[in-house]
């Protein structure tokens, strides 16, 4: 067995490379930490080259293709904004694509609460799709799924910066019937991780878990709540004081390649990027209720064609770019990588939850973690 990329922490576990090979040979295994990379089965392998051809990570280049931005949220039902992180711009979208006879694509839990990518055809399923997920998802064959339907059906495609590269390293081409909409993305945090924390809290409460809200908003918008719903019983407490969100904030359980991602702004694949406006306030007080405001970047023509479609049912302004990255410095810069890192992960097999937070999260006062993600900007500027 051997890697795609020597050093194999580059990988950020697109699938481009196992959908493109045409013996099979690729297999995306889980690694120690609960990522899947992909494995090559050299009895299988013919050395074709394809893998490598099609790596965004080796082939990633430069793409400037920021157009116009805007703060907005979706004004046409109130009501949709109760179980949409932020402006309910995506199920927008997504309803222009339906209507269109068309399929979207985005991440979902199973019945298994494992974080997955499937498709819809139905406005009624939207609701599956919504909502922020702060973990790795598994794309499995939906790059093949995509390839084998771009042709006669219009398909929008949402996931983070990198899947979305991946997807079109995959397909070669820019198909007009191909929407892509990448979210703002911290970094994708272990679904090993994510299992170890669903099952401590199952015994904690002695129920099963059936649906897990990221971005709760009983507690508002920018105070939002992790919700878990068990078959009994409804459990909610504050994002900042929620241990599996304390860990994935921290940044030590994110994949080895967050923290060098290739594909912030500059090289954006995606034709509209979604995220927070956050700092709404300080830039557009008119537009803050509490209930949810996005920021819209539109990466290309196509982006901004869909958004004119949806644009009536949207209240919202033009803004600059620096007003969206001043609150949201993922979108410029990578997490910086934890020096114990691999002491998390190794105590990540027999320790419980609780214990790796107290051991591995500096609860900092805002003001000082403020001040420390200044530094860290400001050092990679200069």
């Amino acid at each position: 067995m051997k890697n795609i990329l020597e050093n194999k922490n580059n990988c950020c576990g697109c699938t481009a490379c196992y959908n493109i090979c045409p013996k099979n040979a690729i297999s995306m295994v889980l690694d120690e930490e609960g990522f899947k990379r992909p494995i090559i089965d050299e009895d299988k392998c013919v050395n074709c080259g394809l893998c490598k051809k099609n790596c965004p990570v080796l082939n990633s280049t430069e793409n400037y293709s920021i157009n116009k931005c805007y703060v907005g949220y979706n004004k046409s039902d109130i009501s949709r904004m109760n179980n949409a992180s932020s402006g309910s711009i995506f199920e927008l979208i997504a309803e222009e694509v339906i209507n269109q006879n068309g399929i979207v694509i985005g991440a979902c839990f199973n019945n298994q609460n494992k974080l997955i990518h499937k498709y819809i055809n139905n406005i009624s399923d939207i609701n599956k799709l919504k909502g922020s997920k702060y973990l790795e998802s598994d794309l499995n064959d939906i790059f093949k799924f995509i390839r084998s339907n771009i042709k006669s059906k219009k398909i929008l495609f949402v996931g983070t910066p990198c899947q979305v590269a991946g997807l079109k390293s995959f397909l070669k081409y820019n198909n007009d019937n191909l929407i892509c909409l990448d979210l703002f993305c911290h970094g994708v945090p272990s679904p090993k991780l994510f299992g170890k924390y669903i099952k401590e809290m199952e015994k904690k409460y002695n129920d099963t878990l059936i649906n897990y809200n990221f971005r709760d908003k009983i507690t508002g918008w920018d105070t939002y709540s992790n919700t878990l719903i068990f078959k009994n019983k409804k459990i909610s407490n504050l994002a900042r004081k929620n241990d599996y969100m304390k860990l994935f904030l921290s940044d030590i359980a994110l994949r080895e390649s967050c923290y060098n991602c290739n594909f912030k702004l500059g090289n954006k694949y995606s034709d509209i990027t979604l995220g927070d406006f956050w700092g709404i306030k300080n830039f557009y007080p008119e537009m803050y209720d509490n209930k949810g405001v996005s920021a819209i970047i539109i990466n290309s023509n196509k982006g901004n064609e869909i958004f004119k479609k949806i644009s009536d049912k949207i209240k919202y302004k033009e803004c600059n770019l620096e007003e969206i990255t001043c609150h949201n410095p993922s979108l410029l810069y990578s997490g910086n990588y934890p020096k114990k890192r691999k002491d998390f992960f190794n105590d990540l097999e027999e320790k419980p939850i609780n214990y790796l937070v107290k051991k591995y999260v500096h609860n900092l006062p805002l003001h000082k973690r403020v001040i420390k993600k200044f530094k860290q900007i400001i050092k990679k500027i200069i």
